[in-house]
């Protein structure tokens, strides 16, 4: 299969300052259509621009790159996530702005999450250990907000563990259908109904 530009896209010949960053993009591009195992670095460097050995001098291996690739888009990810809460938000905001932002980057890098959902067997130990650091980095952080916000008053009293847990899930289940399924779900109409039912349960009051 051929790796292919979409209609109308630019491949921008990369200087020294970007060339990294191009041919991690083109990677997603050539691993999400063909796999780890079908992708060839031939096919990369010449997404990206530029020469093989270019692709070698940033990256030891197809596996350090498919690794680093994930490694950014995970970065990033959290980066985003860090920076978009303020103090000053309400917990339920925070929460809210959370699944926002989760749907941003499922949007913005379907590739890479249909990747991160499918190609996982490609991880070394290291890196699989790195990836679950990192997701116990964000549950501690739904833990803190849920904590603080039973603090404040705003959320009952639960256990915070549970909460962050059952929240993660929660985003699973809403966006993963929409890394592979071709219908088209407005996922923003999804986002108030199902934090009402995660804020407010389903049960009456008093029932």
């Amino acid at each position: 299969m051929r790796i292919v530009k979409k209609e109308g896209e630019i491949v921008s010949h990369p200087s020294d300052g970007n060339k990294r960053q191009q041919i991690i993009k083109a990677a997603v591009k050539v691993f999400s259509q063909k796999g780890f195992h079908e992708a060839k670095v031939d096919e990369i460097a010449q997404l990206a621009d530029v020469g093989k050995g270019t692709v070698y001098e940033y990256f030891s291996s197809k596996g350090e790159l498919f690794q680093e690739m994930f490694k950014e888009g995970m970065q990033f990810y959290l980066r985003n996530l860090s920076n978009d809460l303020k103090p000053d938000m309400s917990c339920r905001e925070k929460l809210l702005r959370i699944v926002k932002l989760h749907l941003k980057f499922v949007v913005q890098y379907k590739d890479l999450a249909k990747l991160t959902l499918t190609e996982q067997t490609y991880f070394n130990e290291d890196f699989h250990k790195w990836i679950w650091e990192n997701r116990v980095k964000k549950l501690k952080l739904l833990e803190q907000i849920v904590d603080e916000g039973v603090a404040r008053g705003e959320f009952r009293q639960v256990d915070s563990a549970a909460a962050a847990v059952a929240l993660t899930g929660v985003l699973g289940a809403m966006f993963s259908p929409m890394i592979f399924s071709r219908a088209k779900i407005n996922y923003k109409e999804l986002i108030e109904p199902v934090m009402d039912i995660i804020f407010n349960g389903l049960l009456i009051r008093g029932a």
